[in-house]
Parts: C-alpha cells; structure tokens; sequence
C-alpha cells in the first residue's frame, strides 16, 4: 500500500477544477474508486487515459489528479512532461486525508465526572489514536510499545488547558471526547448545547483513519464475486450503541459510529460507512472476514479485476438488527462466565439511550425485516421488547432471536398482528435433557420443550412464518445433531443451523482447541465430526453449515 506525503487538508487546494489521469493495468479501477468517495467534494472533469507516447495534457483544468498502482512509472512519465508534483498534478492518495474530519481538530479529552486518572486514561487513549498510536494498547513488544508511548507526550501538553476548563467553557474545543459512552451521554444530558461536539474514541478512531480505510479497498486488488450487498441495506446496533453494516460484527468488525451519541442518519451516512460501501461495488470487500463469513469462507480471488457491481443507495437501512442487550436468563460456557440478568447503571444508561435512538429514528416502520436479539434474550430484555412491540402501525417482518424458554401465550398474544410476517430464531444445542443442562446453564429443558410445542403449533397453523433451530457445535453436543435435525424435522420447524462454536474470551486459546472445538485452528474439521455427520439426516435439505 502506498501512503500519501499530505495528511493534512489545509495543504489542498480544493476550490480549483482537477482533470483525472489514469496509467496502467488495473487504474480504471482507481478511478472509479475516487469518483465515488470524491465526486461531490471536488470539482472534477471526466479522466484522461494517459498512454506512454503522450506528450501533453487537456489544457482546460488546473491541475490533475492521477490514479494509478504504479506510483513510480506514472511519476517518471509525468516528469518527463514537464509537470511538477503538487503543482500540475497530485497522487489519488493525497486527497484522502480529506475523509479525516477529526485529526485536525482542536479535541478535549474527558471523563465524567472530571476525575484525574479518568481524564488521564481518557488522554492516553483519544490522544494516541488521533495520531494513529493505538497500537499503544495491543499486544507488541515493548520496543513498539514504546515508541507508540512516546506520540503520548505532546497529547499530555495539549491537554493542559482542558484540567481548568469546565462545563460550558468546553465550547472553546471542537469536540469533546469520551472513552467510555455512558460519560458521553451523562455530558450529553448536563449541557444539551455542547451535544454536537460530543464524540467517543470509537468514532474517533473512524474518523481520523478514514484515509487508511480509504486507501486499504483503493489499493485492494483481492476480487471476489460475492453477491452480498448488505452494507447498502443491513445496520447492526450492539453493545453500547456500537454499529456494524452487516448481520454479524465477526464478519465485518469496523464501526460506523455510535448510535447513543451520534444522530443514526449520521452514522448511517458516515464516511466509513461510504467507504465500506465502496468496497462492495469494487467487488474487494476489503473489511469482511474471508475465513468467518459464510459467503465469503472458500471462494477463490480473482485474477482479474471484475466489472463493478450496480447497487442501489438507500437513504435508510432495509434491514435492521438490534442486539443493544446483554441481559439473559442463562449463562451458558460458550458466550459468558457470570449470568446476567440485569444491567449495571451505566449499562442501563447506553441501553436505554440506544433504544430511544431506535424508536425515534422511524426506521422500525420502514424497515422490511427486523432482527431482535442477538446478544442476550429477547424476552427478558425490557428494551429489546420495547423495539419489539412499541409503535403505532402494523410492521413488515420480523425475526426474533431467543433462547426459547421465556416465550410464552402472553407474548404471543402481544406480538400476534403487530407484523406482517413473523420469524423465530431459537438457540436450542441440545437433542437432550442432559447436554442441555451442560450447554444451556440455567435454562429449564422441559419448560423449553413444552414452549417449542406450542411453537410448533403456531407454525403448523401458519401463524408464525418460520422456525429455525440452532445449535453451536461443540465437543459436548456434537454426537447429538442427527437427534437434533429428526426432532425439528417431526416439529416442522423450516430450518436446522449447525454453527462451529468461537471462543468469546470464556476458555484459554489451548483449552478451546483441544477440547471444546471440533475444529482445529486452521479451520480443519475433526475427524470425530466428519463420523457423526455421515448419517444421511444430516444431507437433509432443512440443514443448513456455517462452515460450508
């Protein structure tokens, strides 16, 4: 990847009418790639193909803009013509710090209330990945460690003044930064006149490494002929507002922004979200995960650059799901080490905030398909069945995600007739009483089985449109699955989805691999799985293998 000599936008001269000069293989690419993040912020005439033999350029623009992925031959060419570097013509490059909104702007770091050691850990971490250190906070030898400590320095001196600041003399920064949310918001609240100042260290590491993004598809010569187009028309909402353009953040893990601070139109509109985008209809899907995402995981990259794909924008998010909660009624190995049924105080405060972000964005009525639940138990959760059953208006579709033991005649009842279509997706993992207490901790087997009947009931009579059951495999359920699929088969139920399990940070790497996957870590299925997975119900059309 190439970098730019100009990171800073003053350097730019952006009022003037820039011609495009595309040199070699591959640069028409480029060029596209450039027009559709900058063709609304420069005044651009339509690209020259600039060939060996020529000796001259149109004479009717001020300076160029050349896209090519050979820096060195396209600048030898162009001298050779008489043209001067950051006079007559500029790199594609140069022009992407101009996506970097924030990493010129006079920034406080706070924490709320005003502690010393808040604000000091709210500087470390702002101030470095403003500057592009947050390697500072990974794992690396301590040469590198170092060496990112040192950026820190001059971060501690421009923040001096903000120790003597209060409340409303923040005015005087441009924006103000919090490390944890649930500060954000408190401020927010406190001074409602500073709320379109106020942003996280999430957002602000997007906002100043836009240009890294930016560069990162620019320069990606991976094609692939994946169909998905989700980022145009899926936003995911998690854990404290955090958003993802996809159904899953393990596919696609960069964030678009923070729904608890900034208007959702916003960070539906951001320019990591255009960038992401990009990256769809160059066909490089540069940010999503070729080994976890399912329709990606196997294909073969393409030698040639394809033609570009034709996606229609959307000014709102055809699908939305929401998995703002944590709070569940089991604590299963697999996901956490503690159970969780209610939020701490600054947990509530995101949550709730997240939810009435939701509610007032009116995106819930236009949606096609809602997803509920991702991430803890949909029927426990006050704010997911807010999402759920508040607002007036029939909806279109909806899916919930559940565990399936809090489900019940009155929720039925309630969500019966307020959608169009409804779905159930139900965590199950288990054909038996005794994998399922080991699996699914404190949930109750038969109080779930009794709730799948009457499931089965509701699909059979067509009043729920359809049924998937899940199961994670693992080392304790695998020998199960052929009873799994006969019983959803005998319940009707329409789909049955075989995940591998991922280690979410509740075993040690090694305990992980020998004993709780059935995968090794190159992704290799074990030979004990492969045995179970050769009885013929498991070809059955209703399985459906995250994995394949």
């Amino acid at each position: 990847m190439t970098k730019s000599v100009i990171n800073n936008p003053a350097k730019l001269n952006t009022g003037i009418r820039y011609g495009i000069l595309e040199f070699g293989e591959g640069s028409n690419k480029l060029f596209r790639d450039f027009l559709y993040m900058f063709g609304d912020k420069l005044d651009l005439k339509v690209s020259v193909c600039l060939k060996e033999g020529d000796s001259k350029l149109p004479g009717d623009c001020e300076s160029f803009i050349c896209c090519t992925f050979n820096r060195e031959e396209a600048g030898k060419k162009l001298s050779s013509m008489g043209l001067t570097y950051k006079k007559d013509y500029y790199w594609a490059e140069d022009f992407f710090c101009l996506l970097d909104d924030w990493k010129q702007k006079k920034i406080a770091f706070l924490s709320y209330p005003e502690t010393f050691r808040g604000m000091m850990k709210s500087i470390a971490f702002g101030f470095a990945i403003k500057r592009g250190g947050d390697a500072l906070f990974r794992k690396g030898s301590n040469v590198s460690r170092s060496f990112y400590a040192l950026r820190l320095i001059p971060g501690f001196f421009v923040s001096i003044p903000q120790f003597f600041a209060k409340g409303n003399q923040y005015r005087n920064y441009d924006y103000v930064c919090f490390e944890a949310v649930s500060d954000a918001i408190r401020f927010k609240d406190d001074f409602p006149n500073l709320a379109n100042k106020i942003i996280t260290v999430e957002e602000l590491r997007a906002h100043t490494m836009a240009s890294s993004y930016m560069s990162a598809t620019y320069y990606d010569k991976r094609q692939n002929s994946c169909a998905c187009d989700a980022p145009y028309h899926m936003l995911w909402v998690g854990k404290s507002g955090s958003t993802r353009l996809c159904d899953c953040p393990d596919y696609l893990d960069v964030s678009c922004g923070n729904i608890g601070i900034t208007d959702i139109h916003k960070v539906w509109q951001s320019p990591l979200a255009e960038i992401i985008r990009l990256s769809v209809i160059n066909n490089t899907y540069t940010f999503c995960s070729r080994e976890r995402c399912g329709k990606l995981s196997g294909q073969k990259e393409q030698k040639a650059l394809l033609e570009r794909r034709k996606v229609t924008d959307s000014a709102y998010p055809q699908q939305m799901n929401v998995a703002i909660d944590t709070v569940c009624n089991l604590h299963c190995p697999s996901c956490r080490k503690a159970i969780c049924a209610k939020n701490d105080e600054k947990a509530e405060l995101e949550v709730r905030t997240c939810t009435d972000a939701i509610l007032k964005s009116g995106w819930l009525e236009t949606a096609e398909q809602l997803l509920v639940g991702g991430s803890g138990e949909a029927f426990l959760s006050k704010h997911y069945k807010k999402v759920i059953y508040e607002g007036a208006g029939k909806r279109k579709s909806i899916i919930i995600m559940t565990n399936g033991t809090l489900f019940t005649l009155e929720e039925w009842e309630e969500l019966e007739g307020k959608y169009d279509e409804v779905g159930f997706m139900v965590s199950v993992d288990a054909a038996t009483k005794e994998t399922y207490e080991k699996v699914r901790c404190g949930g109750n087997f038969d109080r779930l089985m009794s709730n799948m009947d009457f499931l089965s009931h509701l699909r059979k009579d067509q009043r729920v449109n359809s049924v998937k059951v899940i199961m994670i495999v693992q080392e304790t359920n695998y020998r199960e699955i052929p009873e799994f699929i006969r019983w959803a088969k005998e319940k009707g139920f329409d789909a049955v989805n075989l995940s591998h399990i991922r280690n979410w940070g509740t075993y040690r790497d090694d305990f992980f691999w020998q004993n709780v996957s059935m995968f090794d870590q190159n992704g290799q299925m074990k030979t004990e799985l492969k045995a179970v997975l050769e009885d013929p119900v498991c070809n059955d059309p209703i399985v459906n293998y995250s994995w394949k």
